[in-house]
């Protein structure tokens, strides 16, 4: 459980990659700040929905990198 409640009365943005219950948790903390909030969708989007490497190696390479730091993803 996150120090800062997550704000569950706010409707996220439509955050494709939002599946994960951590990073909706994440964004829902950052949600008491909601110009953070957009920025870090911004953010999100741009780095895992454009450029020429495909959406899901990145995917891939996310959940890599968090077994590798034993993080959860």
């Amino acid at each position: 459980m996150p120090r800062i409640p997550p704000d569950d009365s706010v409707q996220l943005p439509g955050l494709e990659m939002a599946s994960s219950a951590s990073m909706e948790t994440m964004l829902r903390v950052m949600a008491h700040r909601p110009a953070i909030m957009q920025q870090t969708i911004q953010l999100i989007e741009t780095a895992m929905r454009q450029g020429t490497i495909e959406s899901t190696l990145k995917e891939l390479l996310a959940i890599r990198v968090s077994q590798v730091n034993h993080c959860f993803y």
